[in-house]
């Protein structure tokens, strides 16, 4: 199976993405996200390793993408987790689609500080960057393995400054845990950043397990709205739909506020339908 695939090739009617790849240079994610939707579908998610051949293999994969391709880099295995900071594949990754010449966008999505190491390569590709932002006060619980909320906002600070499009992912808004910090999260990055994409929890059923169990005071409460409530979309437990409504339109209204553009991701709520690329993408073609 190629290593660069085509980006949500079921044609979900949640997914607003504009046509586009997506490729991992890792399997599995050390930034052991409680609430990752991966770790249903991919064996040992919490142990992860380099993809085997990677850079051979996809640097024949790259030269049959059609000019102008866009790149989303990573979308269920972070480009920037720690394993980066030794086998250097994204690093590498960056670095070839320079040396070959390729006319591509890459839309980079991470957790991690790491991202500011390669402001240099980035700077000469027509690339942006989306950096999630989920919570300052349980960041250690919800993601233990990544890097501390604060380090991510002088990322967007650094990135910005160097001339390169940021995103700010505001996501997944979990009721009564990181939902009270959401403006919080905006007021100190919306300096930094080009657009906002948020989206409201989605529950499978190992993530919403290990969620009770690191909030045993909101158990009751999250299973009743998942697993009572909620209802069952494209194999993930969505919050009740007023709910989804009410904590995305406080959001809109809070960007709007500080003059963001802003996009859901997989929500089904058309009154926020973006009439851009909702991933942010269409900043590459702005800047670029």
């Amino acid at each position: 199976m190629p290593y660069l695939q085509p980006f949500d090739p079921w044609k979900s009617p949640l997914c607003t993405c504009p046509p586009k790849y997506t490729l991992n240079p890792y399997t599995g994610c050390g930034h052991r996200c409680i609430y990752c939707y991966a770790t249903s579908f991919i064996k040992n998610f919490y142990s992860p390793r380099p993809k085997k051949d990677f850079l051979k293999r996809i640097k024949k994969e790259l030269t049959k993408l059609p000019q102008g391709a866009l790149v989303s880099l990573s979308n269920s295995s972070d480009p920037y987790q720690p394993l980066e900071k030794n086998f250097q594949l994204t690093k590498k990754f960056l670095r070839l689609i320079q040396e070959l010449n390729l006319n591509l966008r890459v839309l980079i999505i991470t957790k991690s500080s790491l991202v500011e190491r390669d402001i240099s390569l980035l700077k000469n590709l027509r690339c942006a960057v989306s950096i999630t932002i989920t919570t300052f006060k349980y960041w250690k619980i919800l993601e233990p393995g990544s890097s501390p909320a604060e380090e991510r906002v002088e990322a967007l600070k650094k990135l910005k400054t160097a001339g390169i499009p940021t995103i700010l992912r505001l996501d997944p808004i979990i009721p009564e845990i990181n939902e009270t910090e959401v403006e919080e999260i905006i007021k100190k990055t919306a300096d930094f950043v080009d657009h906002l994409i948020t989206s409201t929890y989605k529950a499978k059923r190992d993530s919403l397990n290990r969620l009770v169990k690191a909030f045993p005071e909101k158990a009751k409460y999250l299973s009743f709205l998942y697993s009572k409530k909620g209802e069952k979309l494209s194999g993930s437990y969505y919050l009740p739909k007023e709910l989804r409504k009410r904590i995305i339109s406080r959001v809109y209204e809070i960007a709007k506020m500080y003059g963001l553009s802003f996009a859901t991701c997989r929500e089904g709520l058309k009154e926020f339908a973006f009439k851009e690329r909702c991933d942010g993408s269409f900043l590459i073609d702005r800047f670029f």
